[in-house]
């Protein structure tokens, strides 16, 4: 089981969009994908459809916000999971788990699926105990799945708290999503110390960086600023490898609406085709760059 935690400290850099699109290209590949939501705004539950997206479009009044609010209070997910008793059964730590449904439901005869461990506004740090281990809750129970998942793949906040350190303590593995921008790229420095921390506690066995991916480029009249950005990112981060980069497009954002995989979507939409093939490019960089550290 591959565990692969797509965070940044900053936000609004299409870390979610990164997230569900690299699930569901794997999945597509025939593996068993699970997504974890560590974030409180939980978008990647919604655009997965395990969080009431379509009722919450359809609301006319705060009663009936307030009702599907109030629903999250008695289902289980990403914060009982992390409650749970490590003596406890599969099937205790299964019941936090859903499939994800509408178009990021996959039925492949190699056996390919998305299954989501969702998130909601009971996503909050002050929900776990306060124990010096707390930061460990998710690797230790992620191991009860070992054998259900090929790869697990978690959505962060960008802000750091114990579900924060949860993400990066239950990761293998770390992709940095990044504009080719000052503030973002200067960002990647505390996101770099934070795994590096985590990289130390664990004896080198959890934070292995993938790479960073140039997020959200090929924006009119800025190429020379991208490029500038990228060759700063190159020379300060020598050994973290660049994934192709993923255009800012309206495309994505159109896809994102649907709550569709951009491949998806790219099917009846000839101009998110070069983005479509951007995500998948990534998705197979992902699966090489893993292939080669592992036996």
């Amino acid at each position: 089981m591959r565990t692969i935690a797509i965070h940044t400290s900053k936000g609004g850099v299409g870390k979610t969009t990164l997230v569900i699109n690299i699930a569901y290209e794997l999945a597509r590949q025939g593996n068993r994908v699970l997504v974890v939501d560590l974030d409180d705004q939980a978008n990647a539950s919604l655009s997965l459809g395990v969080n009431k997206a379509d009722e919450i479009e359809k609301v006319s009044s705060v009663k009936e916000f307030r009702k599907i609010l109030d629903s999250f209070k008695d289902r289980k997910e990403i914060i009982d999971f992390l409650q749970n008793r490590e003596d406890e059964s599969l099937e205790e730590y299964m019941d936090c788990i859903y499939p994800a449904s509408n178009w990021f439901h996959i039925e492949s005869e190699e056996g390919g699926k998305i299954d989501v461990l969702p998130g909601s506004y009971r996503t909050a740090p002050e929900q776990l105990p306060n124990s010096p281990v707390a930061a460990k809750f998710l690797n230790i129970r992620l191991q009860k799945l070992a054998t259900e998942y090929d790869y697990v793949i978690m959505d962060t906040a960008p802000s750091y708290n114990v579900i924060t350190w949860n993400a990066l303590y239950a990761a293998k593995y770390v992709i940095i999503p990044s504009q080719m921008e000052y503030l973002s790229a200067h960002g990647i420095q505390t996101t770099r110390k934070n795994i590096l921390d985590v990289q130390d506690d664990t004896r080198q066995k959890r934070g292995d960086i993938l790479g960073i991916i140039p997020m959200m480029t090929d924006q009119p009249g800025r190429d020379n600023l991208n490029n500038t950005i990228q060759g700063f990112i190159k020379s300060n981060f020598p050994d973290f490898p660049i994934f192709s980069k993923f255009n800012r497009s309206t495309y994505v954002g159109k896809a994102s609406n649907e709550r569709m995989p951009l491949s998806l979507y790219a099917e009846n939409e000839t101009g998110a085709r070069k983005v479509a093939e951007q995500l998948r490019d990534i998705t197979d960089e992902l699966v090489e760059r893993i292939d080669s550290l592992e036996p």
